[in-house]
């Protein structure tokens, strides 16, 4: 029996951090496993050197000049290859290997869905991204989810007649639980933000839910990690809250995210619509409690009361109330964060997490 040949699609290189040890897996068993992105790799990417790398440009915003001359570059890769599996994920990624694998005669076509970019959303760009994924789906013999919210959601959106799969609880990666892991001292009541600063990333409801902390805790500190991404930019007044409040710390990109999450006390994820957050699995392996909204994704990685606190969306008072809470009581604070580590040890470690995606694409 000839070996399996696998080709995942990607549109950003940033997006491969997010397969862990999938690629060496699949090498492992016999596969031969190709990747393609939509630019050259970083120089700096550790990537298993099993792996053949291809670039076929793949804009993220909609371009329809740019969206067929990627599908027929796609299409003739395909051709050439005749892979026995390919796997979409990331939306233009996902849709363009799609349609290309269907019209290519690929017998197994996964699509692996993380989010979907039109939650919560309406108007033109938005009917447009749910008739990409819509398509997508069809074309595929597979939609995997990577949560049980988002696939209850693709179905609610009409998406597909089918729900999508989810293994296990969902995850895209999981958590290494020897990377991620509590201090050896508690750090200060620090609330922390870790994520893209981004509009849809909850920054603006970010400074109006610390506003309402400092009425009730002056002093509390908020360090924020991540880029601003111009891509969707934040409310002017917001970023110059971020750049000019004291008792606020701009951190930037992290390298070490473990390192930053030890620092914090109290993680406050405000992001709109997720797939299935890994700031909040990775700050919850490191014993800190995360407050977020009750959302696509999110709800899916807090158990309320038990692990953090879900706050229906938009109750900015609610939501500084429960962080007030948690930095006032430091048992209360140090009991969720051992539980929420616990959840994740169940639900989320990361070589459970890959084996069981390199077990089901085995599968057929």
């Amino acid at each position: 029996m000839a070996a399996p040949v696998i080709v995942f699609g990607l549109t950003v290189p940033i997006s491969l951090s997010l397969q862990g040890h999938r690629f060496a897996m699949l090498a492992d068993a016999g596969c031969q496993v190709h990747v393609v992105v939509g630019e050259q790799l970083p120089e700096n990417l550790d990537l298993d050197s099993r792996v053949q790398v291809h670039v076929i440009s793949m804009t993220r915003a909609i371009s329809p000049l740019s969206d067929i001359t990627g599908l027929l570059a796609w299409r003739r890769f395909l051709r050439g290859l005749r892979p026995t599996h390919v796997i979409g994920a990331t939306p233009k990624a996902a849709f363009l290997s799609m349609l290309a694998a269907r019209t290519a005669g690929v017998p197994n076509r996964i699509m692996e869905v993380w989010g979907g970019r039109w939650d919560g959303f309406h108007g033109t760009r938005a009917r447009l991204l749910r008739l990409t994924d819509k398509l997508a789906m069809s074309c595929a013999t597979e939609v995997i989810a990577v949560s049980n919210s988002l696939a209850d959601l693709i179905v609610t959106e009409g998406l597909s007649k089918q729900r999508p799969a989810v293994l296990g609880f969902g995850a895209t990666q999981g958590v290494d639980l020897q990377r991620f892991h509590a201090p050896e001292q508690p750090p200060a009541p620090t609330v922390g933000f870790l994520g893209r600063i981004a509009a849809d990333k909850g920054i603006d409801d970010l400074r109006a839910v610390m506003e309402r902390v400092h009425e009730q805790l002056p002093d509390v500190l908020l360090r924020v990690a991540g880029d601003f991404d111009s891509a969707d930019p934040i409310n002017a007044q917001t970023r110059s809250w971020l750049e000019n409040d004291p008792r606020v710390t701009l951190v930037g990109h992290v390298a070490e995210v473990p390192q930053f999450l030890r620092s914090i006390g109290v993680l406050c994820f405000p992001s709109h619509r997720e797939g299935l957050p890994n700031a909040v699995i990775e700050a919850s392996a490191s014993e800190v409690p995360v407050v977020g909204w009750d959302v696509t994704g999110t709800r899916d990685a807090i158990i309320d009361g038990l692990t953090g606190a879900l706050v229906p969306l938009g109750d900015t008072e609610q939501m500084a109330s429960r962080i007030c809470e948690l930095i006032r009581d430091e048992p209360v604070r140090s009991e969720q964060g051992r539980a929420a580590r616990n959840l994740v040890a169940e639900r989320f470690e990361a070589e459970s997490v890959q084996r069981a995606f390199v077990l089901h694409l085995l599968s057929f």
